[in-house]
């Protein structure tokens, strides 16, 4: 876990120092961001009764950076405490069992935001990236469909969940000047993991979700 922890930061540093030092190196721009996100698995083995069941809502808040490099080109990273959940239903018969997933990430993206030119005081933006999560917290709730079986909630599962999660992002939205140098953002993004989340022999797990990204930049 801390050699994890000390490359991510390494990679962050590095690149930041890089966009720093660069002779087209234009701004940073420091923000806080919170947004909702909508959640869900994906599970994949052979001769498994395990399926994905649905949507979950959770959280995502934290600072985020822009490093501009030039015009409308932006190195962008952050410091988040993002939740995770989904749920799965495992069909062995009757009754059906349920699993609520609530899983704690701190995350750093490391991304490329491409700008448009300013109009009106507002420019778009699309972005792409690596997402770098580590698991800090995981608990699940357990119930049966016809409550033959007592109901679970707040189960640490902490063991069976992956420290590391990676992902790929990709999104857009539009960034709003308010007054002076203090701008907002809105848009969505996915962001798709693709790294097994739960140690279960023969069984792949992961987790994605869709977020609505706010923020504002100071």
């Amino acid at each position: 876990m801390k050699k994890l922890v000390f490359g991510l930061f390494f990679i962050c540093t590095s690149v930041l120092l890089f966009a720093q030092s660069g002779d087209t190196f234009r701004g940073f721009k420091l923000g806080i961001a919170a947004h909702p996100t909508f959640g869900y698995l994906k599970i994949n083995g052979e001769n498994i009764n395990v399926k994905s069941d649905g949507l979950r809502a959770g959280f995502s808040y934290g600072l985020l950076g822009d490093f501009a490099f030039a015009d409308n080109y932006t190195f962008s990273t952050g410091l988040l405490m993002t939740t995770v959940n989904g749920q799965s239903v495992t069909k062995n018969g009757a009754p059906e069992i349920k699993s609520i997933y609530k899983l704690q990430y701190i995350e750093i993206p490391l991304k490329l935001k491409l700008f448009t030119n300013q109009q009106n005081d507002m420019r778009f933006y699309g972005e792409v990236g690596l997402g770098n999560g580590i698991n800090v917290g995981a608990r699940s709730d357990i119930k049966s469909s016809d409550n033959s079986i007592p109901e679970q909630t707040n189960v640490n599962i902490s063991s069976t969940i992956a420290a590391y999660r990676g992902s790929i992002i990709i999104g857009g939205g539009a960034e709003f000047a308010i007054s002076g140098k203090t701008k907002a953002s809105a848009g969505l993004a996915f962001n798709n993991g693709f790294t097994n989340i739960q140690n279960m022999g023969g069984v792949t797990t992961r987790n994605s979700y869709l977020g609505l990204n706010l923020a504002v930049f100071f």
